[in-house]
């Protein structure tokens, strides 16, 4: 019923009962007289309060505000969660922000997180997307299939893992398979050409384990565990290698590129060039190192999605396409070179 309807429903009913009232009162001049006709009195007393609530609910609903049109789930609009690794949420915000610029009716909320809370999320579907350093393993994997959920990976930018040192450190370079000896114990003091560094001291953030999992994968791929001094962040990673001569740290490519620009003690450390192996030449890590593969400790950032859901697809094939110059913006490198127009006219 429209609200018109609904007025003239009550209207008629005041009506009804103030005229009931009334006349009663001009046709029975007396207590006595009036009392004759005491059930419709009753009945009209009785209705008073009725039509008071009804007018009352009326005028609510005249003058609630329009309710906003949900605009429903398409590629381009709608709500998606987002989950993202702590070290990839710096260089996410201004992307996902931009997405939703050029699509005013989509929204995308950021969840950051640890891989394994994000990977639950995930798994329950209450995080429908997340970005990830590198591919599941093989148990992540073996727990998709088991809940039978069909999901697809999107690359969609190159990070690394890059070693720093404490910036009196003489310490040159170092190949793939020293810094993975450094990481396992088997290697606890510099070379004679830095002796003065005296005994290396590996530290690593503890909270990141997909770093850790990654400088596995790329430098140890037969050992299973990392040995080294444990620290609850990239900060106090940072701080803790330029207190000391002899120290080592890994951070990602990202977030090295994220603290030099901001940590105070930046000064304090430095990054160390790499190579594949002894008598190659060693490579800084630098965006365009990092995405012509010549940065010998490189992995793949990936959008992981569940399939058949129109806006998590819809944003992970504009990550792919659009969002790669957002990429090439921000401290990780493009997963492919982003097109660039060039207006003559």
């Amino acid at each position: 019923m429209d609200k018109i309807a609904i007025f003239a429903v009550i209207a008629r009913f005041s009506d009804r009962c103030f005229f009931s009232i009334f006349a009663l009162v001009l046709r029975n001049r007396s207590f006595q007289s009036v009392m004759r006709y005491r059930k419709g009195l009753i009945f009209a007393v009785a209705a008073i309060p009725v039509v008071f609530v009804l007018v009352f609910i009326a005028s609510r609903i005249v003058t609630r505000p329009a309710v906003e049109t949900v605009v429903g789930e398409t590629a381009k609009s709608g709500l998606l969660r987002v989950g993202v690794e702590h070290a990839l949420v710096s260089v996410t915000g201004d992307i996902a922000t931009v997405f939703s610029r050029y699509y005013p009716d989509a929204s995308i909320e950021l969840e950051p997180g640890s891989f394994e809370s994000l990977f639950n999320g995930f798994l329950q579907g209450d995080l429908l997307a997340m970005l990830v350093s590198g591919e599941p393993g093989k148990y992540e994997v073996s727990l998709l299939e088991s809940k039978g959920i069909a999901y697809r990976l999107e690359p969609v930018a190159r990070d690394a893992v890059v070693c720093i040192v404490n910036a009196a450190n003489p310490v040159e370079s170092l190949c793939v398979e020293e810094l993975g000896k450094i990481y396992t114990a088997q290697k606890t003091r510099w070379d004679e050409d830095a002796a003065e560094a005296g005994e290396i001291k590996a530290y690593l953030n503890n909270n990141d384990i997909r770093l850790q999992q990654r400088l596995l994968a790329l430098a140890v791929p037969e050992e299973n565990h990392l040995t080294a001094w444990h620290t609850g962040s990239d900060r106090e990673l940072v701080r803790a290698v330029s207190r000391e001569k002899g120290a080592v740290g890994i951070l990602s490519f990202s977030r090295v590129t994220a603290l030099m620009a901001s940590d105070p003690v930046s000064s304090s450390f430095r990054v160390v060039p790499l190579c594949k192996k002894n008598g190659d030449v060693p490579v800084m890590p630098s965006q365009y190192n990092v995405y012509q593969g010549e940065y010998p400790l490189g992995y793949i950032v990936y959008y992981m999605y569940r399939k058949g859901r129109a806006l998590a697809a819809g944003f992970g094939a504009w990550l792919a396409d659009g969002g790669q110059k957002g990429f090439a913006e921000s401290g990780l490198a493009p997963y492919k070179q982003p097109v660039r127009v060039i207006n003559l006219n």
